[in-house]
């Protein structure tokens, strides 16, 4: 019985909400360290995608996809194209759609938790200038236009996040990666396949 209540007790115990956003804003920071650290060691990220792919299939093209569009990194997922262009197209785009539109959310929330301090948008300011603008003219149209388009999505997650665009509006936005990765991937398939 005394068990019981031990179990019932610790199950009850709310969580500090304190707490939970220190060590929430602690993970993104630590994410965050690593994103820099990549960029200023020049890590070769479209070898890295490459061998994600090859080696870790499905699992690793979401992995992949999921960190470039989360973290403003120099690369983009569009490196997997070529790599992938044999492979089945039905999982490999629902999974590379998934894990971009999660990467989005992500860099969100992120953009949306972090702006709050001074030094993260001294660090972002460039990349805040250019994005803001698209947002502030567009709105969740501008988050369209990043997902269908060669525009840093992962950029504009974040400045959509704190520029505060409402999340469901930034969702339905992001959707717009789905059509635009099967339409990249369908065209260049149709040409590998015109050229062979």
């Amino acid at each position: 019985m005394a068990e019981h209540e031990r179990s019932t007790n610790a199950a009850e115990t709310p969580i500090e909400p304190g707490k939970l956003i220190l060590r929430s804003v602690l993970l993104l920071i630590a994410l965050l360290s690593v994103a820099v650290i990549l960029i200023l060691l020049d890590v070769p990220l479209d070898r890295i995608g490459r061998e994600a792919a090859s080696r870790g299939g499905l699992i690793g093209v979401f992995v992949f996809v999921f960190l470039v569009d989360t973290f403003i990194v120099p690369a983009s997922l569009d490196i997997l194209l070529p790599i992938t262009i044999t492979w089945s197209p039905v999982p490999l785009l629902t999974v590379m759609s998934a894990a971009s539109v999660l990467g989005g959310i992500c860099g969100y929330w992120i953009g949306r938790t972090l702006y709050r301090f001074r030094f993260v948008r001294r660090t972002v300011a460039g990349y805040y200038a250019k994005g803001a603008r698209i947002i502030e003219r567009y709105g969740v149209w501008g988050v369209v236009l990043a997902g269908l388009t060669p525009l840093p999505f992962s950029t504009v997650s974040w400045i959509a996040g704190m520029l505060r665009l409402p999340f469901g509006q930034f969702v339905l936005g992001a959707l717009s990666r789905a059509p635009r990765i099967a339409a990249y991937w369908f065209v260049l398939r149709a040409g590998v396949r015109l050229l062979v």
